[in-house]
């Protein structure tokens, strides 16, 4: 039997398509094999949000080549889309697939090993129209599953290459998606997260993204809830905000990027509202839904960020009372607005600021916390390396752990009883004679 190996990098629509790749070979009789042991295919799923992430990605490759020399080599993803002919071609790969052609890898790979010609499959951006089908129905060991349902973005804000590498938007037709999510249902799974590149912007001829979660309600069974992955401020629309007010099984935590918070930074992102415009969308949200979390991301150092910038952006993201922050420092990428600017800020400057906005994070993460008395929590795994305990999410998107001599699974009602390390120690309502507080 042949084995393969999967390397992923950068986002959860990387993984998503990571876990249909995996699927696709498994169903052609390949067998998964643990990072590190040897593999007849190796699949390295490449990301190029940042410098960083285009480095790992070449590393990766070159790594896994040298570990495997026999072994056909697939790279596969945004950093190959964003690489001319002769930097592909450098790569010295079996098969290269860009933002196309995904659907068809595992084919593509036995069709190599058969032919053993290398293979370029990278089309222009710009040619890129038809969503590309990857259903799953079971992710192995987890109650949570993904479920993409949009591709590409139209936005190009200053300093992202993603509208490049992934090519415009495109939808998943409605049908499909609601099929998915009823195999996904129809295999224990409790919680279905659906993403995309610009998961907001999901549209089908009539259909948007709060029409398409009116339709996975009512075809999918009471105990399944859905999470947004992440959906930008100017798409939370008051229609969907009456589903998410109606009906609790959409999960009460959105992830809303702002990327700043000084409105100078902002508009030289090219980003679409103002720091007013997003506080008072934010507040629009909470007095709809006052049980609501809500994480975002934000990037330091962007182009000309001045010490004064960045400090009004602190302010701006504690008074907004985030759940968390996902912080990111500002990488430069061919191709985008912000690269013929002119006022790169310093490294270490940049991660001085990282490294203050993160400490920021870990005090919003706990004053949201400790808003919370009781929750419900999805039991996602027992947590390694510790006997009878298990780790999970609130539906407020918030890890806890819990302890209990029999064994859980699915989704509890649960009392907090601490908070330390970013996450809750939790006990369950119904079973405290299992539960042991720590």
């Amino acid at each position: 039997m042949k084995k393969f190996e999967i390397e992923t990098l950068g986002c959860k629509v990387n993984e998503y398509e990571s876990a249909f790749y995996a699927s696709q070979l498994e169903q052609a009789g390949f067998e998964r094999v643990a990072k590190g042991e040897p593999a007849d295919v190796l699949i390295i799923n490449t990301c190029t949000v940042t410098n960083t992430a285009a480095a790992k990605s070449r590393r990766r490759i070159n790594r896994l080549k040298r570990e495997n020399p026999n072994a056909f080599v697939a790279a596969v993803g945004c950093y190959t889309q964003m690489l001319d002919a002769k930097e592909r071609e450098a790569l010295n790969v079996d098969l290269i697939v860009g933002a196309s052609h995904k659907d068809e890898l595992a084919s593509k790979i036995i069709e190599g090993m058969n032919v053993h010609t290398p293979q370029d499959l990278v089309e222009e951006s710009r040619d890129l129209t038809r969503f590309e089908s990857m259903p799953i129905g079971f992710f192995e060991g987890q109650h949570r599953a993904f479920l993409k349902i949009q591709d590409g973005c139209n936005q190009y804000c200053a300093y992202c290459q993603i509208p490049l590498a992934r090519g415009p938007e495109r939808s998943q037709l409605p049908s499909e998606v609601v099929k998915s999510a009823q195999m996904l249902a129809d295999n224990g799974h409790l919680e279905i997260v659906l993403t995309g590149i610009h998961t907001g912007r999901y549209h089908f001829r009539e259909t948007n993204l709060t029409d398409l979660l009116k339709m996975l309600l009512e075809n999918t069974p009471e105990e399944v809830c859905y999470r947004l992955s992440s959906i930008e401020i100017t798409e939370v629309s008051d229609e969907l905000l009456d589903l998410m007010e109606k009906n609790p099984r959409i999960l009460p935590h959105l992830h809303i990027p702002i990327q700043a918070g000084d409105d100078r930074t902002l508009a030289r992102m090219k980003r679409p509202y103002t720091v007013a415009q997003f506080e008072k969308r934010l507040e629009d949200i909470r007095k709809r839904i006052p049980d609501i979390s809500i994480s975002t991301d934000v990037i330091t150092g962007f182009v000309g960020e001045t010490d004064d910038e960045f400090e009004t952006t602190r302010k701006t993201l504690s008074d907004c009372k985030f759940s968390f922050l996902h912080v990111f420092p500002y990488s430069r990428r061919k191709g985008t607005a912000a690269d013929q600017m002119s006022g790169f800020v310093d490294g270490n400057t940049a991660k001085q600021r990282t490294d203050a906005l993160l400490a920021l994070s870990k005090e919003l993460r706990h004053q949201d916390m400790a808003r919370f008395e009781r929750s419900q929590l999805l039991i996602e795994r027992e947590e390694p390396g510790h006997e009878n305990w298990y780790i999970g999410y609130t539906s407020q998107y918030h890890p806890a752990r819990i302890y209990s001599t029999t064994p859980l699974s699915g989704r509890i009602n649960v009392r907090m009883t601490e908070s330390a390390q970013e996450r809750y120690t939790v006990v369950a309502e119904d079973q405290d004679e299992i539960i042991k507080n720590v």
